[in-house]
């Protein structure tokens, strides 16, 4: 249906500049002359909007800094970069992969984590995953499956791709990682429209460990025992990809959270959960208000 949407702002930038145009050239002979120039201006913008919001914005990528404690009395502080919904296919390609590893690896985090979406809808996407293979930090690389990458039955293929570039992927598991003194578990959880099993994912773990649960949905946190992680870090909403100042995210977000969950940093239930926007587009390839992003959180444990 990507394609819908593409028709659609072709359609309309196309016609409208052709209005435009043919405006121009008979402005001597308008009779209307302040009702057209109001209609032209209104239209001149719209035209403006969807442009940058389909061709300029969505190629411009941020880097954004928070910094998150999950101690009262820190002792080891742990640079994290998340990069979430690459969503390689019509949109987004190996260029892009590339441009978004070389910005991650020039943060120079000690962990690396990607929430899942790699591809958009077909499994031959995954080649355009290519440049992943540099990535590298101190603590590793690691990833969750997305909903997307179910699309095609192209999961496990999604998920082999990125293991043989190094990447560790974790399907309802966890590892243990020591940070200095400080023992760090970094559990994941498979898409949870799909195989996610959050229980399953954290049963067993202790009040006092220090718990970092990957999810591609925000809405884990919703399951019973997701307050076993210290800090969930999600991607899925795309920010809404189109959002407006005050009025944040203007589609619905897909999540039982809803839009008052769209991204960055937020508590619940006592519970600390991170959302980024990610770094690709589905549905319309349109963003406005909300580039690209990578994050890099310091978290202090």
């Amino acid at each position: 249906m990507w394609w819908i949407f593409d028709v659609l702002t072709f359609f309309f930038l196309i016609t409208v500049a052709v209005f435009l145009i043919e405006l121009h050239s008979g402005w001597g002979k308008q009779k209307y002359k302040k009702t057209m120039m109001a209609i032209a201006i209104i239209l001149g913008l719209g035209w403006l909007t969807v442009f940058y919001g389909s061709f300029i914005e969505p190629k411009i990528l941020v880097v954004r800094e928070s910094a998150i404690e999950l101690s009262s009395e820190p002792t080891e502080q742990l640079r994290v970069a998340v990069v979430a919904d690459f969503h390689v296919g019509p949109y987004k390609g190996e260029r892009w992969v590339r441009q978004v590893v070389d910005r991650v690896m020039a943060l120079e985090a000690d962990l690396i984590i990607m929430p899942g979406d790699f591809i958009f809808r077909i499994k031959d996407e995954v080649e355009m995953l290519a440049p992943i293979k540099d990535l590298s930090a101190p603590f590793g690389v690691w990833a969750v499956t997305g909903n997307h990458d179910y699309e095609d039955d192209a999961s496990r293929v999604v998920v082999e791709t990125l293991e043989s570039y190094g990447v560790v992927v974790l399907e309802n598991e966890r590892e243990r990682i020591a940070v200095g003194e400080s023992e760090v578990v970094i559990a994941g959880v498979s898409d949870i429209w799909y195989e996610g099993d959050v229980e399953r994912t954290l049963v067993g773990l202790e009040g006092e460990e220090v718990v970092l649960l990957i999810s591609h949905n925000p809405d884990a946190v919703l399951h019973k025992t997701a307050d076993r992680a210290d800090l969930v870090i999600a991607g899925h909403t795309h920010g809404g990809q189109i959002r407006l100042p005050v009025i944040g995210a203007v589609p619905q977000i897909p999540t039982e959270l809803g839009n008052a969950f769209d991204k960055g940093l937020f508590s619940y239930n006592d519970q600390q959960l991170f959302i980024t926007s990610g770094v690709g587009e589905t549905g319309p390839r349109a963003r406005l208000f909300n580039p690209p992003e990578i994050n890099l959180l310091t978290i202090s444990l």
